[in-house]
């Protein structure tokens, strides 16, 4: 049968190429389209996404880790009293506008971590950049991937946040955010450029002590008796975040419709160019039914097409979209290619079974009247 399935395949090559381009077209937009909103959504898990496993205290209102709301620097003495706690990190987090030496604007959120462990901000950093350089007077780190909106600027170069003078003193690797440019600096000096208060910072990360006591005891016990703060795993916000982003911003769910009806769009066209070739070959079917051929054996050639037609357009999809990940460490997760295998699945077979409907119903005495 797949032999059979392979002829009827190819005996109209025309019809063969527009369904290939159909199906092609379609899993390459919803290919890209879910790779950029990949992006998306781990951008928008913010720095959770560095610190997934810290223990972060944040105000009680926060609901979105690109949000965080400010916190009372008390909160940080009484966390250093809770039995498990190792260590506690501030973080202040604010946004700004940073004006280039060209006159460009772009939009930042200001990181300021704590000197000399400088955790809360990004996690690796470019060979030349030397974190402790941020003690010195303006300096600021800013992600590599940045530098295109930055009139590639390097590292030593002046420029101004809030209207007041820095300088990048290094860059950081794979600190992206959503829409803004991440800078990073000390707590005292995102304090000055934000105009924040030294009496608040927006969050705190915890390092548990895992023989005093575990993550799970040290959080329930801080949401219990700091009225003021509430505790949560970096993992657990980040999956807030996103559910709040998805649930508030248009952008997000934009994306996801963009990829309904890429698949919506491939679906019509494969559906009519299989429909239009089943319908050439209605001789041939109902050739095959007056020999004694049933509706299962019609059925199973016409889905096995569909087979055929999905394994050979997402092989050529799935090559171009590949291409497209040349010199770039960030390839296509499991889910993704899943998810591309699926489309490509129900694109061929629904249409084969859309086409295979008009001859399922008809009759083996018909053949002899066309």
């Amino acid at each position: 049968m797949l032999k059979t399935a392979f002829r009827f395949l190819t005996y109209d090559r025309s019809n063969l190429a527009g369904i290939l381009s159909g199906i092609v077209v379609s899993i390459v937009l919803v290919g890209l389209e879910l790779d950029i909103f990949k992006g998306m959504i781990t951008n928008v898990q913010g720095l959770t996404i560095q610190y997934p496993n810290y223990v972060w205290v944040i105000n009680p209102k926060t609901q979105s880790a690109l949000q965080l709301q400010n916190l009372d620097v008390r909160v940080g003495r009484e966390l250093q009293s809770i039995p498990g706690v190792r260590q506690v990190y501030p973080i202040v987090f604010a946004s700004g506008s940073a004006k280039l030496p060209k006159g460009g604007k772009v939009s930042v959120q200001m990181i300021g971590i704590e000197a000399p462990a400088f955790v809360g901000a990004a996690r690796s950093y470019t060979p030349e950049t030397n974190v402790n350089d941020l003690i010195n007077e303006g300096a600021v780190i800013f992600d590599q991937s940045e530098l295109p909106r930055l009139d590639n600027l390097n590292v030593g170069d002046y420029l101004t946040i809030n209207d007041q003078r820095v300088y990048m003193s290094g860059l950081s690797k794979g600190l992206t955010g959503f829409g803004t440019s991440y800078v990073v600096t000390t707590l005292e000096r995102a304090r000055v450029l934000s105009q924040l208060s030294p009496n608040f910072v927006n969050a705190y990360l915890l390092m548990v002590d895992g023989d005093a006591a575990t993550k799970a005891t040290v959080m329930d016990r801080i949401n219990r008796e700091i009225n003021t703060a509430r505790a949560v795993e970096g993992t657990k916000l980040g999956g807030e975040t996103v559910r709040y982003m998805l649930k508030n911003n248009n952008t997000v769910l934009g994306f996801l419709m963009m990829v309904v009806f890429s698949v919506i769009g491939g679906f019509a066209i494969v559906g009519v160019t299989l429909y239009a070739s089943v319908n050439d070959r209605i001789r041939d079917y109902g050739t095959i039914k007056a020999i004694g051929g049933n509706n299962g054996l019609i059925r199973r050639l016409i889905l096995l097409q569909g087979v055929l037609y999905a394994l050979i357009g997402f092989s050529i999809a799935f090559g171009i979209l590949s291409l497209t990940k040349i010199g770039s460490d960030d390839g296509f997760p499991l889910w993704l290619v899943g998810a591309l295998i699926g489309v490509t699945l129900f694109i061929s077979i629904v249409s084969s079974l859309i086409a295979m409907r008009k001859i399922t119903r008809l009759e083996p005495v018909q053949i002899f009247r066309m």
